[in-house]
């Protein structure tokens, strides 16, 4: 068999006339290199896939072409012959040496069958793209691609889909390719169909200037319902008001629901349906396990209705959701991406009415704050605070109970203590509103302040009990203990009510965070007949040698003594208390029986010892 050098030599001509001939047909020469500034200027031109496409679809145009020069020229030849003379065209326009490994051919009526599989040497694509731009990511012989496909189709009478499998043009150590008709396509070959079937620029920018007419009235549509709810804003309308105002320019129910999925307003949704809706919800959301989930706009799909959801976001924190709702079916709307836009715009609106209410929110907790520090401190008169008390809309002439709660904050930044007291308070106040508790809170020094009014029969100790476990689940960390006052009905002694509850809650310890001033006892009347420096007196008198030279070891001896007055000489218990050996406990206790020159058996001793400890606590001169 003839080689293809020969054929080439052979069939490669110049005349006389000065031309390049193959064969009987007029040829050109041009350097490999202005290939590359073609395939530049197209890309600034067309873009990088457009000119792909161009230069598949070129290639294709010149297989095809020799195709039907070999058919005519060899048309008794049979059809593995003649797809063997592609390598031998292909290599006349210099692009590139191609090598056949493998092929399969079946006839098949009009058309044929086949695969093949082979390798290029010497491509010029691959070697210029590496020349100029170094390695690329994907193969880059797209012009040889072209031809293959140009040729065997026609060959073939049917598409043929050629794939570069690797390129030297991104740095493989050789171009392997595969061609197939229809019959032997993969899910891997439908990408190469998208150079053969490009439209006309002309056409593209025609679709683009109408998906930009569409966006523009899209916009124009939602700008048209942001800016009526900005209005209504500015008017003073609620929530509510809003989205029923949405409901009528969308036709498309809504649901705003808190960070707590609990629903804030809807339209569109009648009550019944809105229970439902808001039970299936919630239950997905505990199913996924994950509020992160919903941090993003999304369509999510459940058995009794379909929502387009968005998350509501202040201060890069989410504090609730908006989301459109469509039937079972899911049967959104025509122009689903218009609402997309659309609900995204109305989270931002809902953003700014929610901000707006958590400032006067915050303006009203502050002003009642300040109004119960004045009623403690006895800045106002009984006239006074019922005059002030309509304007908080809480009933002072009711009785009530003062309750202080310590944060145990660990916290060395004073600034970081007074935003998580301010947290607390709020989380608080919100705690008690769902409770429908009606109370005034307010800070006193690092101190929690509640007054309770009493409207009706409520257990005070049991609201202060599920408060502490209220926040103990949500600030896992910190530690909250608390005191109760004796319940009184003159708001003017308030300030009374609160000494009782300070003395109250001083007298907490970790195993017992709630006490009420009656369960003091003499101690609370001693300390509540304003003598504290007396009584400070008598006590450290008592304690002298405990505090004789006060350091940390003496406070460890306090302590101990304390807690085994108070376990009524368990040393069992005291040891678990303070989690130290019984041993250890015993060296503690004979020591300070040494250094008071007590015995701690007997019953007066211990009495007086636990009193003027207790009153230091108290009185905040002892914190153990």
């Amino acid at each position: 068999m003839e080689s293809n050098k020969n054929q080439l030599q052979r069939n490669l001509t110049y005349k006389e006339d000065g031309f390049v001939y193959y064969e009987d047909r007029r040829s050109v020469v041009l350097p490999t290199s202005s290939f590359v500034l073609l395939r530049e200027d197209l890309n600034c031109n067309i873009g990088k896939e457009r000119t792909n496409g161009f230069l598949v679809r070129y290639g294709s145009g010149l297989g095809r072409l020799d195709a039907r020069n070999v058919l005519k020229k060899f048309k008794h030849e049979s059809i593995e012959t003649i797809i063997n003379k592609g390598p031998v065209y292909h290599q006349t326009h210099g692009h590139v040496m191609s090598e056949l490994q493998k092929i399969k051919v079946e006839e098949k009526h009009d058309k044929i069958s086949a695969y093949i599989e082979g390798t290029w040497k010497g491509s010029f694509e691959a070697e210029e793209y590496i020349k100029q731009f170094d390695k690329s990511i994907e193969p880059v012989c797209y012009l040889n691609v072209g031809y293959a496909n140009g040729y065997l189709t026609e060959i073939c009478n049917q598409t043929v889909l050629f794939k570069e499998l690797s390129c030297v043009g991104k740095g493989d150590k050789e171009c392997r390719w595969v061609g197939r008709t229809i019959d032997y396509w993969d899910d891997d070959m439908a990408e190469e169909l998208k150079y053969y079937h490009q439209n006309p620029l002309t056409d593209e920018l025609e679709i683009t200037y109408e998906k930009l007419l569409e966006e523009r009235n899209r916009l124009k549509n939602v700008s048209v319902i942001y800016n009526r709810l900005t209005e209504e804003i500015l008017k003073g309308n609620d929530l509510q008001s809003l989205m029923e105002i949405v409901y009528k320019l969308t036709g498309v129910a809504i649901l705003i629901e808190d960070a707590e999925l609990n629903p804030l307003a809807s339209g569109g949704i009648s009550a019944n349906k809105l229970m439902e809706i808001n039970d299936k919800f919630k239950d997905y959301v505990l199913l996924e396990h994950n509020r992160s989930f919903f941090n993003q706009t999304q369509t999510i799909i459940l058995n009794n209705h379909t929502r387009l959801v968005t998350p509501i976001f202040l201060k890069e924190e989410i504090i609730g959701y908006c989301s459109f709702l469509y039937d079972a079916a899911g049967n959104e709307n025509e122009n689903s991406s218009t609402l997309k836009v659309t609900i995204e715009r109305i989270s931002s609106i809902c953003a700014l009415y929610l901000l707006n209410k958590k400032t006067e929110k915050e303006v009203e907790e502050r002003a009642k704050g300040r109004f119960l520090e004045q009623v403690l401190n006895g800045n106002y008169s009984k006239d006074d605070i019922l005059r002030r008390s309509n304007f908080i809309g809480l009933d002072l002439f009711q009785p009530y109970y003062i309750v202080v709660v310590n944060v145990g904050t660990s916290h060395n930044n004073s600034k970081e203590e007074l935003t998580l007291l301010e947290e607390v308070i709020s989380q608080t106040s919100n705690y008690f509103k769902k409770e429908k508790i009606e109370m005034l809170a307010g800070q006193q020094s690092n101190y929690m302040v509640f007054l309770f009014s009493i409207t009706n029969k409520m257990d005070v100790e049991l609201a202060c009990t599920r408060l502490l476990s209220y926040l103990n689940d949500r600030y896992s960390s910190v530690p909250f203990r608390a005191g109760i006052s004796i319940k009184s009905d003159q708001i003017n002694n308030a300030s009374n009510s609160y000494r009782e509850a300070l003395t109250a809650v001083r007298m907490t310890s970790r195993n017992n965070t709630l006490i009420s001033f009656n369960s003091l006892g003499i101690i609370g009347t001693l300390i509540n007949t304003k003598n504290p420096e007396e009584v400070e007196k008598i006590a450290k008198h008592t304690l002298q040698p405990l505090f004789k030279n006060y350091d940390y070891k003496k406070m460890e001896m306090i302590k101990t003594l304390y807690f085994y007055l108070l376990n009524g000489g368990n040393l069992e218990q005291t040891a678990f208390d303070l989690a130290l050996s019984l041993s250890g406990i015993r060296y503690r206790l004979t020591k300070i029986e040494e250094l008071l020159g007590q015995d701690l058996r007997n019953p007066k001793v211990t009495y007086q010892l636990l009193l003027s400890i207790q009153a230091l606590i108290s009185i905040g001169e002892l914190n153990l």
